[in-house]
């Protein structure tokens, strides 16, 4: 089986990120243990990005 390290992007911790459910588009959440952060890796709509308020302000 193959593993891929995930980081944290809040306090880029890689130990401590478990999966935390799926969105409700169906995509996997993770949660970070250190800082109880949530974030996921793929978005349905392109708007849902991180940057992508920064690119339209």
């Amino acid at each position: 089986m193959a593993s891929v390290s995930i980081s944290c992007p809040s306090c880029s911790a890689t130990d401590g990120v478990v999966r935390n459910g799926k969105s409700t588009a169906g995509h996997q959440r993770y949660l970070c243990s250190h800082c109880r952060k949530t974030w996921q890796l793929q978005f349905t709509y392109t708007a849902s990005q991180p940057g992508t308020h920064q690119k339209i302000i």
